[in-house]
């Protein structure tokens, strides 16, 4: 499974379309094989979905996204958690968890970070 994760700095990119960068993680049998960050500032929206496609990405961790680029991903396979906040290694570890869903901010402060439900989402710690 490839997982991409548009960032600014650290973090989820707030929008998936102004993202300066992304990161692609490779895991195989639950553990990280492979990671790779390049910067995708100066691509357009149909070369930053042609390079997820290309580079064979199942599924992307994303925080802001447009109905367009949500179905364009969608039709081509890829899957989407989309309105995450915050640090993208603490996302990232509560997605290999099976605990990641859409609305949750994620802070790395503290020995493992948490995430918790921003307000209108539910109220919920994860």
């Amino acid at each position: 499974m490839k997982i991409a994760i548009p960032l600014f700095g650290e973090r989820i990119s707030p929008r998936f379309d102004f993202s300066p960068e992304i990161m692609i993680i490779t895991v195989e049998n639950r553990e990280v094989v492979h990671h790779e960050r390049f910067p995708i500032a100066s691509l357009n929206l149909p070369q930053r979905l042609e390079q997820l496609t290309s580079r064979g990405v199942n599924q992307v961790i994303c925080g802001g996204i447009d109905d367009f680029s949500l179905n364009q991903l969608g039709t081509r396979g890829i899957h989407v958690v989309h309105d995450v906040m915050g640090e993208a290694g603490v996302a990232f570890s509560l997605f290999m968890k099976g605990r990641l869903r859409p609305g949750l901010c994620c802070d790395g402060r503290g020995r493992r970070g948490y995430c918790f439900w921003r307000r209108g989402s539910g109220g919920r710690r994860a």
